[in-house]
């Protein structure tokens, strides 16, 4: 007898109001023409006191603290404060918020910004590299839980959507 696990990646964010739609043309349109001096002047600490601050709040599918805290870093986020479930960073333009309601409940993300240079493109690559660390932890947690059952994968496939199909023998 054998059994099938299989990890499939999903969606992680929408926006209150509203799902997210954004492919790469979209991203692209909105970043075109800047150039690497552009993007420096557009973090927050830098805006001066005539430019309006925005904030967008995102729900989230987003329950692991370390899985998102390996996202963030990967991402290139920095100046981190983190105080029990609220994480801050500055990832990109952007001043990034993280916070748990409930040990039950999903993370909320509120993206902080004076201009919008990418937003979706940054949820976007976020989400896809949460789900990947997520994905990975969880595909490390059950090989280590068959080790210690001492039971053996007998098979172990990788989709081209990324899922992970593990087949045990019993």
């Amino acid at each position: 007898m054998s059994v099938t696990v299989s990890a499939v990646p999903f969606l992680l964010f929408y926006v209150v109001g509203g799902a997210i739609t954004a492919t790469a043309q979209i991203a692209g349109a909105i970043t075109s023409g800047l150039t690497s001096n552009d993007t420096k002047r557009l973090h927050l600490e830098e805006k001066t006191l005539e430019e309006e601050i925005f904030n967008k709040q995102f729900e989230t599918v987003i329950m692991d603290k370390t899985a998102l805290m390996k996202t963030l870093e990967e991402h290139g986020a920095n100046n981190f404060q983190v105080e029990g479930d609220t994480i801050s960073c500055n990832c990109e333009a952007f001043h990034l918020t993280f916070t748990k309601e409930a040990k039950d409940k999903p993370y909320t993300m509120v993206a902080t910004y004076n201009k919008d240079y990418g937003l979706n493109e940054l949820v976007d690559n976020l989400s896809s590299e949460y789900a990947s660390n997520a994905q990975e932890i969880s595909y490390n947690k059950i090989k280590e839980r068959l080790e210690k059952q001492n039971l053996e994968i007998t098979e172990e496939e990788v989709y081209d959507d990324n899922t992970i199909v593990l087949t045990v023998d019993l």
